[in-house]
């Protein structure tokens, strides 16, 4: 009806010129993956904006209003240089219109609307930039010039597809009789698609077995041999049903021209019966005798369909991975559901390569070829392959149609099914094929492949699904707007022309800016850093810990030493520091009992916690998450729980299991006994959290025997010291003591101890991986958030994690060596707070694997050298019910071993005013002064001046040095306006390495930071100036100094690195 309508407005307007719209008014300029019944939406812009990389296509539609029969004329600009710009008109065909037909400057309309194909094509050597075109459109009501900007990104589309796309030809099925010339324009034309092609020739109909080459020609023929070394070709189809010596030579020039590895032999069709399956077994395994590198392909569309192991996928492919080394599996077996794909994937992967391929199925709403689905449905197909991570798509044919006259195969009712490339003979073309609208938009999809490739280099596969989300999400649910589509594409654009860690982040898919307000080194292998990303806006702090080094241990502190005490993180750290170890960070940790929670105590934390291997509160559930250290200094991040057992070590041998850690829970069949120790409060406790009525306890308390102390997952042998039965409980621990206190069937257990008996006590925490970690300090949360780089369903279905909030986390990389301790603001101007998922975005980006969320709103804290940096949302610090500190455990060394300057960022150098403060840290890397002086200050003379301690950036200079000297130390930092302030800065601004001292020797390390190697010189000086040592070396991970032919003294170890230079004091023992 929308088409009869226009036609007549097109009549009225040619019949009645005064009708006539406005210039554009009869041009629509649409996106390739668009309806055409769409048309009304996409109006011809002043300029209509195309973006391609180069070496990709890029396609848009004219739509004209038109009079049937009349002539239409294209009159263009010139291209651009090194963009090749073509023209098709949509032709029916077959009563489809799915024929792109060439034409260089003159068609002839086909109804009221004609539909034209701009085709944009980029060359390899094409200049990045932005060039003007314009084609002025004429016909019998249309005088109309439409105008483009063409973008010419700065990314290169791979000549090489990064994936096999396999598409058969059917040799019998050519036109002009499968000429030389034919052969010779498809096999082109698939190529100039990022499409492998396969040659097909019917060998056996009845069982569908075809004979399949690269080549149209036979493989040892000149032409097929220059075929060979195309870089276009991904892989390469070899003939199989040759005879032994022609196949052992074939695999020889195959090896020698270095592409075997690249090669396959389609052997078989879709097996379904026990007896193809044991043909498959004997061919292939001849094949394999004679060459045993040789790859079998065949595609699978079903388990076995008789025998005995009918309807079983896993016979199917435990029997054919034996033989075959590439399996297609048809599409349709994936039911539209992601999950189902991936147990494809395990069940091929890694024994063969899993591909995937459409045919005439599958129909409906997933994507496909057929005629009946939409552009987007074609265009998401190659979506779909990246999604599932297959590596390679198979396609059984572009041809498989009647000629003579031409007829779609309606069959299968599944029109268009292998068939995509059309005989131009057909439109009066002799010397190309015609392709079909869906192929184009398949190519869209192919590129759109390739991007998301090369996006997932720069921020891994999870961003990148994110990505992809915006517009394909399973099968059966993907976008159809081709404005969702252009925002995908400008996403990924983006990412790979803008994307640099050292000043963005990527959040939920999307780039933003970061700016580093402060970072510095607060305590031995520690950095911190105070960040904000301006256009949300939020505000984060981060300590980032390095678990290898000697002289920093993370604590779990419990509120004041008790089970149920609150106390502030800042308190925390100044209870904790001491003459010799200081508490100089910290966050807070878990949850904790609140009246609205309707449990008790009050203030007890909600998930587990334990310190130095004494438990204060079990892991109550596998619910829970949590975040533990080792006696290795090795990180676990997972969900946990606990389960405790007592032994009586006196005939009769008996145990009992107990679940809860000094806080009776009477309210289950389980929980009838409690273990007690020092962190309880000082006595056992009566039951909060249900009513026992007038039930009585017996409690056992017990020491450890001589030389124990307390571990998790290490059985223990206790003594017990006394027993109270028939109490009601809260009777004191003495110091040392533990106690168990049980009712019911656990009272009737202790009431069979007696004093000065043994018991073994195990205190056991498992991890969802079926682990028994040896844990030393533990801190709870809600929710494992992210593991393994990948983003936890718990984010989006959990009402605590999908909201916007201040948060505090922890997070590890992925091979343990460094802790990442997070909060977060929220609820306030400066910083809205994130999401849960938002949070561990963050975490990612500075190399997080693995993530779990605490307790955030009011409670999120951090401490930093004894100040909180953070902006509470309740305006002050809140006490909370446990957290980690980080702790010095370095020698008391209070001499100044190296200088820093504090850290400049980016709003203080635009002003051209920077405060100067430097730091002081001793050998171990322990800050001893944050303020150090006296210090005497200087700067290249051209970059300004210093007043007092401010540096003013008034001179000519862009560019210089500014050094700080106290007593026989200094330290220059090299400053360009030009520099970025973002979250890489971290360490690089500051402290562009780590320098340390192996313990009790006079072996020193220096590790540099950032990827790759530095160039190091250094100098080794007496404190009297002169010179005894110097050198230069490129450090490659690490560089060892090894001073032990030292006489024993006080030397000063300078460091240069480009424009950094340290001077360092070092005391030879």
């Amino acid at each position: 009806m929308k088409k009869y309508f226009f036609s007549m407005i097109a009549l009225m307007a040619w019949m009645y010129p005064g009708t006539v719209m406005a210039d554009t008014g009869e041009v629509w300029v649409m996106p390739c993956t668009e309806i055409l019944d769409n048309y009304q939406d996409f109006p011809a812009k002043e300029s209509n904006l195309v973006v391609l990389g180069k070496g990709e296509t890029e396609h848009v539609q004219l739509v004209l209003s038109t009079i049937p029969k009349e002539n239409i004329s294209f009159t263009s600009s010139s291209a651009p240089a090194g963009i090749d710009i073509s023209y098709r008109v949509v032709r029916e065909i077959d009563t489809f219109d799915d024929a792109l037909v060439p034409f260089d400057s003159q068609v002839e309309a086909a109804e009221g609307t004609t539909v034209v194909w701009l085709t944009f094509e980029t060359d390899r050597n094409c200049s990045v930039g932005t060039y003007d075109y314009s084609v002025q459109v004429k016909s019998l009501k249309n005088n109309v010039k439409v105008n483009f900007k063409i973008r010419v990104a700065d990314y290169e589309i791979p000549l090489t597809p990064s994936i096999p796309s396999e598409f058969s030809i059917d040799l019998d099925n050519m036109p002009d009789g499968g000429s030389d010339r034919q052969k010779e324009l498809w096999t082109e034309f698939l190529l100039s698609r990022r499409i492998d092609p396969y040659y097909s020739v019917i060998v056996d109909r009845g069982a569908w077995r075809w004979e399949n080459c690269f080549s149209p020609w036979s493989w040892d023929d000149p032409r097929s041999q220059a075929l060979l070394q195309d870089p276009r070709f991904c892989r390469f189809a070899l003939p199989c049903m040759l005879e032994d010596e022609a196949f052992l030579r074939m695999c020889s020039d195959m090896k020698e021209k270095g592409v075997f590895d690249r090669c396959y032999f389609y052997i078989w069709d879709e097996p379904k019966k026990e007896a193809h399956y044991a043909q498959i077994a004997e061919e292939s395994s001849h094949l394999l005798s004679l060459e045993p590198g040789s790859k079998m392909l065949v595609p699978v569309s079903s388990y076995l369909i008789d025998g005995d192991h009918k309807w079983n996928y896993d016979y199917t492919f435990d029997f054919l991975t034996q033989y075959v080394k590439i399996l297609p599996v048809a599409a349709e077996e994936y039911k539209g559901e992601n999950a189902k794909a991936e147990e494809f994937r395990k069940m091929i992967e890694p024994q063969s390569e899993w591909w995937t391929y459409v045919c005439c199925y599958p129909k409906g709403d997933q994507p496909n070829f057929l005629l009946e689905l939409t552009p987007f449905h074609h265009r998401a197909i190659m979506w779909r392959v990246w999604k599932e991570q297959e590596t390679g798509f198979l396609y059984w044919g572009v041809n498989r149609y009647q000629l003579n006259p031409f007829a779609f195969d309606r069959s299968l009712d599944a029109v268009g099914d292998g068939a995509l490339v059309f005989p131009g003979s057909l439109f009066g073309i002799e010397e190309q094929p015609v392709a079909s609208v869906r192929l184009e938009q398949w190519k869209e999809g192919q590129e759109d492949y390739e991007l998301l490739k090369i996006v997932e280099k720069k921020i891994g596969r999870e961003k990148t699904e994110r990505i992809l989300s915006q517009v394909y999400r399973t099968p059966t649910d993907f976008t159809k707007s081709s404005e969702e589509i252009e925002s995908f594409r400008n996403s990924l654009i983006q990412i790979i022309e803008n994307y640099d860690p050292s000043t963005q982040i990527m959040i939920r898919g999307e780039l933003h800016e970061v700016d580093t307000l402060n970072a510095y080194v607060p305590g031995p292998g520690c950095e911190y850093a105070y960040i904000r990303i301006d256009d949300l806006p939020v505000e984060a702090h981060v300590l980032k810990l390095d678990l290898q080094n000697p002289y920093s241990q993370v604590k779990t502190f419990l509120g004041n030493d008790v089970i149920d005490g609150l106390e502030r993180v800042s308190s925390a750290c100044d209870r904790y520091t001491t003459a010799g170890s200081d508490a100089y960070a910290g966050i807070n940790g878990d949850f904790f009992n609140i009246s609205g929670h309707n449990e008790y105590p009050l203030g007890a934390p909600r998930g587990g916690c334990a310190s130095e291997g004494v438990i204060q509160r079990e892991p109550r559930s596998m619910a829970w998450a949590f975040a533990a250290i080792d006696y290795d200094n090795k990180p676990i991040l997972n969900n946990m729980e606990f389960g405790g057992s007592v032994v009586s070590l006196k005939s009769p041998i008996a145990s009992y299991s107990f679940n809860d850690v000094n806080i009776p829970r009477t309210d289950c069949y389980s929980c009838d006994m409690t273990f007690y120790n020092e962190f309880a409060g000082g006595y056992t406790r009566m039951d909060e959290n249900a009513d026992i009525g007038d039930k009585l306890k017996t409690e056992v308390f017990f020491k450890l025997s001589d030389g124990q102390s307390w571990g998790i997952n290490s059985p223990k042998t206790c003594i017990v010291t006394r027993i109270i039965r028939d109490t009601q409980g809260h009777n004191a621990l003495e110091p040392g003591e533990s106690a168990l206190s049980g009712i019911d069937a656990a009272k009737a257990f202790l009431d069979n101890l007696t004093v000065g008996q043994k018991l073994k006590i195990n205190m056991s925490i498992k991890t969802a991986d079926g682990e028994a970690p040896l844990i030393k300090e533990m801190v709870g949360g809600n929710s494992l958030l992210m593991k393994n780089g990948v983003i936890m369903d718990c984010n989006f279905n959990d009402s605590y994690n999908n909201v916007l909030y201040p948060r505090t986390g922890i997070g590890c990389s992925s091979d343990g060596r460094w802790l990442y301790l997070i909060a977060i603001d929220g609820r306030q101007s400066h910083s809205r707070g994130v999401y849960s998922d938002e949070m561990c975005d963050i975490l990612r980006a500075l190399g997080a694997s693995d993530v779990i969320g605490l307790d955030g709103g009011g409670s999120t804290g951090m401490v930093v050298n004894h100040a909180v940096v953070n902006k509470p949302s309740d305006g002050q610090e809140r006490a909370v019910t446990n957290g980690w500190l980080l702790r010095t455990t370095a020698p008391a060394d209070d001499k100044i071993a190296r200088l820093s300057f504090n850290y400049w960022n980016k709003a203080q150098i635009e002003a051209r005013e920077i405060p100067l403060s430097v730091l002081g840290y001793n050998q171990y890397d322990v800050l001893v002064d944050s303020e150090l002086s006296p210090v005497s200050l200087s700067c290249t003379p051209g970059l300004g001046h210093i007043e007092g301690e401010t540096l003013l950036l008034d001179g000519p200079e862009k560019s210089g040095t500014v050094t700080a000297k106290y007593e026989r130390l200094t330290v220059s930092r090299y400053l360009n306006f030009g520099d970025p302030s973002g979250i890489e800065s971290i360490a690089e601004v500051n402290v562009p390495f780590k320098f340390y001292r192996n313990p009790g020797t006079n072996l020193f390390y220096i590790e540099a930071s950032g990827d790759g190697g530095t160039r190091m010189s250094y100098g080794l000086y007496a404190t009297s100036g002169g010179c005894i040592r110097q050198g230069e070396a490129d450090i490659i991970g690490s560089y060892c100094f090894d001073f032990s032919d030292l006489t024993p003294g006080v030397y000063l170890l300078r460091i240069c690195m480009g424009n950094d230079c340290h001077t360092i004091k070092l005391i030879i023992g």
